[in-house]
């Protein structure tokens, strides 16, 4: 029975053989326990998402924000858009897109975002629009310090060509100034900016400048080559005033402004060693003293957008003023430059309070982290002479810090147990006796004592 059970197998194994060859071959390359996944099949067309960046330096501390465009070279549909923080934290209040057909669609997910840092980014959703995207607006508050930030379109059309776009009015806007002054309400001609369009644009005189410079050069050779009161001599002088007149006309100019203020501080100064170069009253001697006058002229004006852009801290903007005062004081009393850094400066030390403050509250300082600054702000006071600029621009901000630190401190004591205050106590006490009795910060730790004791 065995025998013939076994010859039956062997019958069927045959006839499976015949009828699939394949399985009688013998396979050395047998997969192992588990079969490999299929390949993926290729994604349909369209389907690849390319994305375009564009990077923002800067984005405003003004409360409520203030609008960016970032306009797309050319008109594609996109997905989603993303923005990332590079720098210190980010609030989006509000975001759309503009299609070409002029609609504006709303970004749902980009309205009143909580506050992110860097690292993180607010994202949409699919926008699944049927229009193509010619623009993207958004209403950004930067926390903490000027923030840089990041952002990315993608579209399966094409690769998106982001550029920054003039900021246009915006329904309901706030009137926070672009850079556009009258089209955003209470703008300034200029802008705030911290990285909106003025500051991403800045204009640039110094090649104009230079090139009518080796101009003026060249037709002062040739009149002082030619015979005077001749033919060659009179066109060289009308050239030479002309050229002269084209350069005060430059740097009079809402370019030169925005002209970044190192660039204006050499040239100025190159174009007052150029006057004293000069013959007294000379054609020459007159170009030069009016141009410099008005570059520095060109200084003061651009003060607060340079300012706008360039300062991040109250540390940057305390050594800013610090530096005009010592470049004020390598000129002559009541010169051009002497009055020009000297004005520049009082205006940078003047805003040091209230930009302080500012900072105060949007890092939400601690009265520890303002004492440590109290104390580096009296040591920089006391290197200047009393009652001079630089001292009583110091002294102010000291004034504003200790009402600060003495306002945290308020704040903070109800949440602190006995122990804490009277280690407090004990430290104030330390501190007041590092000062002069009577003095500022002698008076202010006393007061911190006083509060920490109740």
């Amino acid at each position: 029975m065995k025998k013939k059970l076994i010859l039956g197998m062997l019958a069927a194994a045959a006839v499976l053989q015949a009828a699939h060859p394949a399985m009688a071959q013998h396979n050395d390359n047998r997969p192992g326990r588990y079969p490999e996944a299929p390949p993926m099949p290729p994604p349909p067309p369209g389907q690849y998402l390319q994305e375009g960046t564009l990077e923002i330096q800067g984005v405003t501390r003004r409360s409520g924000g203030e609008w960016y465009r970032i306009s797309l070279r050319r008109a594609v549909s996109l997905e989603r858009i993303e923005v990332a923080a590079l720098a210190m934290r980010l609030k989006i209040h509000d975001a759309s897109v503009i299609t070409e057909d002029g609609q504006r669609v709303s970004i749902r997910e980009f309205r009143n975002t909580a506050v992110f840092g860097v690292g993180s980014r607010a994202v949409s959703e699919n926008l699944n629009l049927r229009s193509r995207i010619v623009a993207i607006d958004i209403l950004a508050e930067s926390y903490g310090g000027y923030a840089d930030i990041r952002v990315t379109a993608l579209s399966t059309d094409s690769r998106p060509q982001l550029v920054l776009g003039n900021v246009p009015q915006q329904p309901g806007g706030n009137g926070n100034g672009g850079h556009n002054g009258g089209h955003n309400g209470g703008g300034n001609n200029g802008g705030h900016g911290g990285g909106n369009y003025a500051c991403a644009r800045r204009a640039d005189v110094t090649r104009s400048l230079e090139q009518q410079d080796v101009e003026m050069d060249a037709w002062s050779r040739r009149k002082n080559a030619a015979s005077y009161n001749s033919v060659e001599y009179n066109m060289a002088d009308r050239e030479l005033k002309a050229t002269a007149a084209r350069m005060v006309q430059i740097a009079k100019s809402n370019e030169a402004k925005e002209t970044k203020m190192e660039k204006l501080e050499v040239l100025g100064a190159l174009y007052f060693q150029k006057m004293n170069q000069q013959s007294y009253n000379s054609t020459q001697y007159n170009a030069y003293s009016e141009v410099g006058r008005a570059i520095f002229g060109a200084m003061e004006n651009g003060l607060k957008l340079a300012l706008d852009c360039d300062i991040r801290t109250t540390a940057q903007l305390l050594a800013r003023g610090d530096e005009y005062v010592g470049k004020m004081n390598t000129y002559s009393y009541n010169s051009v430059p002497y009055n020009a850094y000297s004005k520049m400066a009082q205006q940078v030390y003047a805003a040091a309070p209230n930009f302080y403050e500012q900072e105060v509250r949007r890092l939400d300082k601690t009265f520890v982290k303002i004492d440590e600054e109290l104390d580096e702000n009296h040591r920089k006071m006391n290197s200047y002479s009393y009652n001079s600029v630089g001292y009583n621009s110091y002294a102010a901000i000291i004034r504003k810090g200790v009402e600060l630190s003495q306002g945290s401190l308020r704040r903070l004591v109800p949440h602190m147990s006995s122990l804490q205050r009277f280690d407090l106590v004990k430290h104030f006490d330390g501190r007041k006796n590092a000062y002069s009795y009577n003095s500022l910060l002698y008076n202010h730790f006393a007061a911190m004592k006083e509060i920490a004791a109740r």
